[in-house]
């Protein structure tokens, strides 16, 4: 080894040492130090950042609430006293709301809770050997009072802060809500809460403090705190106005059809903004914990579907696209049932019209039509069509949970799967996923991917959320052409007695069987009408769809009736004038 290498490694010798002596001064010395002087750090938590709607009005805030504790050493009365008088105080909220009347089974429930939770705090307080002993976080104001009046020694609140929805349920789909992890750290789930927790969150702060005998921190001046930061506030592209109109309304029809579940997305195809996202039945994320798990999922992104008929729109749009048919292609197939790989394909409602135009095919929701259309396109051209508007992949949505819908690999398709994806079954999509593909045809066959949250705001500094993703789907001409369709599809089909007056709306309607182990359901359907307004120069597209509705199966006699009673509102709160008379 020559001298100048051996001087190089004595230098990085060196190095290393004074690193690892430094290191040791200052983290593993000082925190040795700190146990030894009694010194601990302390988490100051962070204001989680707000939510709100487009008007500026706050979906999700934060409302000051407490950490109740107690000192088990300094307890002089019978814990079980004690405990007989906290647990009515600690029990869910649900109970304790202002002039809510409550059944004899809900009594029952009470009485059950209290003397569960009376056994929690007995358990807690016993515990002679601790000297701080948590009972309850994130308790109100007036809880706090009541028990401070119960003039109990050795109880003691602390500041902390309870998240806050002060439009209830409203909105509850793709908020989501905040829960707590498995250290009881506050943590976002689902919808909004969960996706951008990130952000929403915040920095914690900490400060050194000297601990006293019982293990409670006592503030040291000359140790000062490292404050926290404040999480960022989402400013959404929800419209309250139409997310007030969509709910109502969808309650209402949910039901009157008696139906299992109900999804409406109301979107702005130019930008991708979604003006509205709802679900019936909903949950109060506030008191997220009084309400079945299977209702935080939302529907709109998470569920996946056969679309049927609403799935005709994606199969033409690619054969005109293509060029293999024009709007007055006339079917030569369309005279009766077809036989396909042994499998027999009839109409909706069996009736047949022969030498149809591609435009009268998709007034009659044909699909014996559709399989002559699929005809002319092959597997490669739909399966690349059904991929290019963006089904089997995610949206990209800025909410927790989206799911990406199921289409069956490109190698397994067989002759009958082409004939019935062309009619919309043997696949799976989300509702979310057909509104963005309706959409694109809005839009001129441009797609825009949706977003639900305009601009994040971060200690006064704006971010603007951009879409993730556009691009030119289908041609300007062909989405005129599929519109005029639909338009056509809207005067003449069998929805058009609920149409508003004077109009131009695009639609179609959809029935789907629901598959069960191997075979369809005969009894049971999903319905669905999606569209746009006005059709010449569309402000909103909307989907509306409904899980097992029982009052009538067909898509023209419950989601279209829907559609058009929240389009007709929305025209007016939008100040669009008829343009017909």
């Amino acid at each position: 080894m020559d001298r100048d290498k051996f001087i190089l490694i004595l230098i990085y010798l060196a190095a290393a040492l004074i690193i690892i002596r430094l290191f040791y001064w200052q983290f593993i010395a000082q925190v040795a130090s700190n146990e030894i002087n009694g010194i601990q750090e302390v988490k100051i938590p962070a204001p989680r950042g707000e939510i709100y709607a487009k008007d500026g009005f706050p979906l999700a805030a934060n409302q000051q609430a407490y950490l109740i504790y107690t000192l088990p050493k300094e307890i002089k009365n019978q814990p079980e006293d004690i405990a007989k008088k906290l647990a009515p105080h600690l029990i869910s909220e649900k109970y304790s709301t202002p002039g809510a009347q409550i059944s004899d089974e809900e009594k029952k429930q009470k009485e059950e809770e209290i003397k569960q939770e009376e056994s929690k705090i007995l358990q807690k307080i016993s515990q002679k050997n601790l000297s701080w002993v948590q009972l309850a976080r994130k308790i109100k104001l007036e809880v706090k009072e009541k028990i401070e009046g119960l003039n109990i020694n050795g109880v003691g609140f602390e500041e902390d802060q309870k998240r806050f929805y002060p439009e209830e349920t409203m909105a509850a789909s793709f908020l989501g809500f905040v829960g707590s992890d498995k250290f009881g750290e506050s943590i976002g789930y689902f919808g909004l809460e969960g996706y951008y927790d990130g952000q929403l969150k915040g920095k914690s702060g900490r400060l050194k403090a000297n601990k006293d005998p019982f293990g409670f921190p006592i503030l040291v001046g000359k140790y000062r705190p490292i404050e926290p930061k404040k999480g960022s506030s989402l400013y959404l592209t929800i419209d309250r106005t139409i997310q007030f109109i969509v709910e109502k309304r969808l309650k209402g029809s949910v039901e009157k059809y008696s139906a299992k579940e109900g999804t409406v997305i109301v979107m702005d195809p130019k930008s991708g903004h979604i003006l509205a996202m709802a679900s019936y039945p909903t949950y109060n994320p506030s008191l997220y914990t009084e309400f079945d798990q299977s209702l935080f999922k939302n529907p709109a992104i998470a569920d996946t579907y056969e679309p049927g008929s609403t799935f005709k729109l994606i199969t033409m749009s690619a054969a005109l696209d293509l060029g293999v048919v024009t709007p007055s292609t006339k079917c030569d197939v369309c005279s009766g049932p077809r036989q396909i790989s042994g499998y027999k394909i009839s109409t909706w409602n069996d009736k047949y019209y022969p030498d149809s135009t591609m435009t009268e095919v998709i007034e009659h929701s044909d699909n014996v039509g559709m399989t002559f259309v699929a005809d002319k396109l092959g597997i490669d051209n739909l399966y690349g069509y059904i991929t290019k508007f963006g089904f089997g992949d995610k949206t990209q949505i800025d909410l927790q949970e989206e799911t990406e819908g199921t289409i069956r690999t490109h190698r397994d398709w067989k002759v009958i799967d082409l004939a019935t994806a062309s009619f919309g079954q043997g696949i799976a999509v989300t509702p979310i996923q057909m509104a963005q593909a309706v959409s694109t045809i809005a839009n001129k066959g441009k797609q825009i991917s949706p977003k639900i949250v305009e601009k994040i705001v971060t200690e006064g500094k704006e971010t603007v959320v951009k879409p993730d993703n556009i691009k030119q789907v289908i041609s300007p001409k062909t989405a005129t052409q599929i519109t005029e369709m639909m338009v056509r599809a809207v005067e003449n089909g069998e929805a058009r007695a609920f149409k508003p007056k004077g109009y131009r709306i695009a639609g179609k309607t959809g029935t789907a069987q629901i598959p069960v182990s191997g075979h369809y359901d005969p009894n049971k359907t999903i319905t669905s009408f999606v569209g746009f307004a006005p059709a010449d120069n569309p402000k909103f597209v909307m989907l509306v769809r409904f899980t097992e509705p029982t009052s009538s199966q067909f898509g023209s006699e419950t989601a279209a009736p829907t559609f058009f009673a929240i389009a007709k509102e929305i025209l007016n709160y939008l100040g669009i004038p008829p343009s017909e008379k």
